[in-house]
């Protein structure tokens, strides 16, 4: 599979959003112009009437692209995991202050934890929508959503990893070897025993 250029998705969506009855060709080409030069919208718009994405009509003197059915159902699908992210995001920006403040320790891992746990899950099922219909257009754009989010995660799960299991860290070792080569791979087994040995 390959995505669709960030050019094309912009025009592409932009067309979508204006529903059923699509957009006139001066709305199109003024929404766009601060992005993209007039050039380069309507070569995405060829690329995108090729593929069967966009139809092209003429209604005596107005021409009008409307962007597929496919398309608009796909993309109706991405703002609807749009939304669910928001949402999941002012849940965990206000349990997260919450759960920082639990003084039991693994208490507060257990539940930092959970809540990480249904951010992922947000995350795949998301990523699975949207893989069913027009992926090349609609993961990218997702994506990009994700980042805030992908963040405060990152941030959050560090404070609860899970150690790696002795045959996780071989495996870890031995790709370390095969891609760094054998002097990495030395400084991190060294690294990762010193490290075993002190939490011991």
């Amino acid at each position: 599979m390959e995505f669709e250029q960030k050019r094309d998705r912009l025009v592409l969506t932009t067309i979508a959003q204006a529903g059923p009855s699509g957009l006139d060709s001066r709305t199109l080409f003024s929404n766009l112009s601060l992005f993209v030069t007039a050039e380069s919208i309507q070569r995405s718009i060829e690329n995108l009437f090729i593929k069967g994405d966009v139809v092209i009509v003429n209604t005596g003197g107005e021409v009008r692209y409307i962007a597929s059915k496919t398309v608009r159902d796909s993309l109706l699908t991405l703002e609807i995991q749009k939304v669910r992210l928001v949402e999941y995001l002012k849940e965990l920006s206000k349990k997260k202050d919450e759960i920082l403040k639990i003084e039991d320790k693994s208490k507060q891992a257990e539940e930092l934890r959970k809540l990480i746990g249904r951010g992922f899950v947000l995350i795949a099922t998301g990523l699975l929508s949207l893989y069913e219909k027009r992926p090349e257009t609609t993961i990218p754009e997702y994506i990009e959503a994700l980042q805030p989010l992908v963040d405060v995660l990152e941030k959050l799960a560090k404070m609860v990893e899970i150690p790696y299991s002795k045959e996780e860290l071989d495996n870890i070792l031995k790709l370390i070897e095969k891609y760094r080569g054998e002097k990495d791979y030395q400084i991190m087994k060294d690294l990762i025993e010193r490290e075993t040995a002190k939490n011991q």
